[in-house]
């Protein structure tokens, strides 16, 4: 069954225009109309022959047929409210004594109210041949009516195939055949009775019903009582039999997949609908042996209870599967925290702290798991590492919650294994004055280490070795400094630090005051530490050295900037030539790196200064025209976008007269209708602004070359304003490459140009066009949903499919960039995922 557009709201008819009641002539069409009308007659009136294509009808009375001819209806929906006591028909055949050939295919006519006729009604001594195709007749006393009073001597021919009947409150009848009294003798032929039903609209889709009987046989066949068909057995609820993946605690459906596979068994051939809660999140169909499977789009993290239905193809649509509730959780637990750690006298370590409640906690030596223990309903945890080698170590602690999500390392604690001292010697050894207690104390050996006949009571003390803490590390360099060198400044956001220590010891980095990790410095006492992501700012890196337990002072700080958002492209302003050399001037980031180029030729260099002006002079270059364009490269090497291109022609100016490159580059619309249009030319130069080819008022650029105006009230219709520079002559010396152009805030039709331009549509749902060359344009309101949903319509010679269009695009912050060549479309405040097919067209 070919598309029918179920509601007023049809996709198909996005993009129609807006339009008062019509009047067609004899050999006349309509097409593309979307028309509103609240006269007391039809919205459509046809003379003779006529057509009527993708049209839709909202109004008290729909089409008029008036006179004889041909009429054909295609792709359009019929909605009339009427009046009381009126017919307020979709369709009517008013012509006395007229004759027609009435066609209509893949078109809805609906009549809300009882005092509707029907759909169609044929009547007024009005006879001749009537088809209907891929129909669909909702409410109104009857959906048909053909009411044959022409008399002896005329004929009515009735085909249907592929039509249906949609019930309203007022139980209407599906169609009506009668001969008025005082009539007899009008032959009444049914040529074609196929696939008439009864129908009902269900979530937008029309699902078909019971087929509907003739009401009389059809020509040429003898009289007989048709079967009306049982209505068919509606399929066996399918079932959803798994999922996958159930990632963390197989069988307790918490995942951190959000991409489900659903798999499950229905009535073979069916239609199978997902639900998550009561949204369809999509459909599937089943194998000959009834199996399905289905992987959803990206599910939010949250508990949802899957459900599915299966629809066979007469249309009849099973109860529910059962429930599969499925959470989803992808985000990972936080990073456990470290509450104590203590070294036993099997040199383990008993560790203890708190995490996410029910997550599984492992704790590392370096790689290697040494340790695992789950926490309790509030988040406590113990455990006991296996025995460790005498030495300084850096454990460290993860959480996997339920789904399996892993956290983070915790901060590293780093007990020493074994540094008891074992060099205490007891009474005949040091006594009390060799260790004794002020040696170590009684935490040392002691009574435990060698007995009374060891060490004595008073053994060898808490550290063994002595207190003396090593010198502060130093750390000596960090990789990469990108842009200039020595800056400590850099677009490295990810920085290997080197340094010095005590070898083999363990240093331990900071940010401040946050440990960032620890690492052991090598035999020769060098050591390398790389950070993770730092955010954009200035970083003080310190470093701290501990050997034996003994923690030394912070090393001196190293002072690093990190800047990764690349500065904003450069504005040409001017470019006045001499013989064959132009000077570009214009303005970018305080003390960036300027470079001109034509094309990808380097033309020169400067240095912007500290109010952002640069000035670079090109070298020689042949006559004729030439593009310009410049970049912006800041102290941490950052590089910005291409600016906006100039074209100078060399060569060409003489007699002292100014050259100019004056461009529009920003409209802004107020709530009075007015609007405010920017753009740059000459410093201190008149800007004159044109709406068409009507002067509007001028402007006077500033010391940077920046200009602003102010229009007048622009409401009632679309606006095209282009500017041009005059010199001091009085001369044009430039007119804007593009036009700001601004819709009327109705449904426009806004076509740019083959410069830069910027548009903004207002309220209304616009059509943005745009031919090859189309330049470097601006849409700063497009719209990508609601009943202001905005279309962009591109020549086939740029794109010629949605998916080439999603090859070429690419989402620049808050803004999805469109690029053909050396051409781009910048739609404003717009996300990528968010745009459609529904959003372009292709002419």
């Amino acid at each position: 069954m070919a598309s029918i557009p179920l509601s007023w709201n049809d996709p198909m008819f996005s993009g129609v225009t807006t339009s008062n009641s019509v009047n067609v002539p004899n050999g006349g069409t309509i097409s593309n109309k979307s028309i509103t009308d609240t006269g007391d007659t039809a919205s459509v009136v046809g003379t003779g022959s006529f057509s009527i294509d993708d049209v839709r009808i909202n109004s008290q009375e729909g089409v008029r047929i008036g006179g004889s001819g041909t009429v054909s209806i295609n792709n359009s929906y019929i909605e009339t409210t009427g009046l009381p006591g009126d017919h307020a028909d979709g369709i009517q055949a008013y012509a006395p004594g007229g004759h027609g050939n009435v066609t209509i295919t893949n078109t809805m006519i609906v009549s809300h109210d009882q005092n509707a006729t029907a759909g169609l009604f044929v009547a007024d001594y009005f006879d001749g041949n009537f088809t209907f195709a891929n129909d669909v007749f909702e409410g109104g006393p009857f959906g048909l009516r053909i009411n044959a009073d022409a008399g002896p001597g005329h004929t009515y021919n009735v085909a249907l195939k592929d039509v249906y009947f949609i019930q309203d409150s007022f139980g209407s009848a599906p169609f009506s055949i009668s001969v008025p009294a005082g009539y007899e003798g009008a032959t009444l032929n049914i040529t074609q009775w196929d696939n008439v039903r009864w129908a009902t609209i269900v979530d937008g889709q029309l699902v078909p019903g019971a087929l509907i009987p003739p009401p009389q046989p059809l020509s040429g066949t003898a009289p007989t009582t048709p079967t009306v068909p049982t209505t068919p057995t509606a399929p066996g609820a399918p079932t959803i039999a798994s999922f996958s993946t159930d990632s963390g605690v197989a069988g307790d459906k918490i995942t951190n997949d959000s991409t489900l596979e659903l798999k499950g068994t229905a009535a073979a051939g069916s239609t199978v609908k997902i639900y998550d809660g009561t949204t369809q999140i999509g459909s599937t169909t089943a194998t000959s042996t009834g199996t399905w499977d289905y992987i959803t789009q990206v599910l939010t993290d949250a508990k949802h209870t899957l459900t599915a239905t299966a629809t066979n193809s007469s249309g009849q649509v099973s109860a529910a599967s059962a429930a599969l509730a499925v959470t989803v959780d992808t985000k990972a637990p936080a990073a456990p925290t470290i509450a104590s750690d203590t070294v036993n006298s099997a040199n383990q370590v008993v560790a203890s702290g708190t995490a996410e409640a029910n997550s599984t906690i492992k704790v590392y030596d370096g790689t290697t798991q040494v340790g695992t223990a789950t926490t309790n309903a509030t988040g406590a945890w113990t455990l006991t590492t296996a025995a460790l080698a005498a030495g300084t170590h850096a454990l460290t602690a993860t959480a996997t919650d339920v789904a399996g999500n892993v956290s983070a390392a915790s901060a590293p604690f780093d007990p020493v294994i074994g540094s008891s001292g074992s060099s205490g010697s007891g009474t005949s050894g040091s006594g009390t004055s060799g260790s004794g207690t002020s040696g170590s104390g009684t935490s040392g050996s002691g009574t435990s280490g060698s007995g009374t006949s060891g060490s004595g009571t008073s053994g060898s003390g808490t550290s063994g070795t002595g207190t003396t803490a090593p010198a502060a590390p130093q750390i000596a360099s960090f990789s990469t400094d990108s842009g200039v060198a020595g800056d400590h400044i850099t677009s490295d956001k990810t920085l290997t630090l080197d340094g010095t220590a005590v070898a083999n010891s363990t240093v331990k980095v900071f940010d401040g005051a946050t440990q960032l990790g620890t690492v052991t410095a090598d035999s020769s006492g060098a050591w390398h530490y790389t950070t993770g992501a730092l955010p954009d700012g200035k970083h003080g890196f310190t470093a701290t050295d501990t050997v034996s337990g003994v923690t030394s002072k912070a090393s001196t700080a190293l002072d690093v900037t990190v800047d990764t958002a690349a500065p904003d492209a450069p504005v040409l302003l001017s470019d006045p030539t001499t013989h064959n050399r132009a000077t570009v001037s214009g303005t970018a980031e305080a003390g960036s790196l300027v470079k001109l180029y034509e094309g990808t030729t380097l033309l020169g260099t400067t240095t912007a200064a500290t109010d952002g002006s640069f000035s670079v002079t090109t070298p020689n270059l042949k006559h004729g025209s030439h593009t310009f364009t410049a970049t912006a490269t800041d102290a941490a090497g950052n590089t910005s976008a291409l600016s906006q291109p100039i074209d100078p022609p060399i060569g060409s100016h003489s007699g002292g007269k100014d050259a100019s490159t004056v461009e529009v580059t920003n409209v802004r619309q107020h709530w009075d209708h007015t609007a405010t249009i920017k753009g740059t030319a000459d410093p201190n130069s008149e800007i004159k602004l044109f709406d068409g080819t009507t002067s509007v008022g001028s402007a006077t650029t500033g010391a940077d070359g920046k200009w602003s105006f102010q229009t007048s009230d622009l409401s009632g219709k679309s606006h095209a304003f282009t500017a041009e520079q005059v010199g001091t002559t009085g001369h044009v010396v430039g007119t804007s490459s593009g036009q700001a152009v601004i819709g009327s805030g109705h449904s426009d039709t806004l076509t740019g140009t083959s410069g830069n331009d910027v548009m903004v549509g207002k309220a209304g749902a616009d059509t943005f066009q745009f031919a090859s060359n189309f330049g470097q344009d601006v849409i700063k309101d497009f719209a990508v949903s609601g009943p202001a949903h905005d279309t962009i319509e591109f020549s086939k010679s740029v794109f010629d499919s949605f998916a080439s269009v999603l090859s070429h695009a690419a989402q620049s912050g808050h803004d999805v960039v469109i690029a053909a060549g050396s051409d781009t479309l910048t739609l404003k405040n717009t996300q990528l995922d968010k745009l459609n097919s529904h959003d372009f067209h292709f002419a």
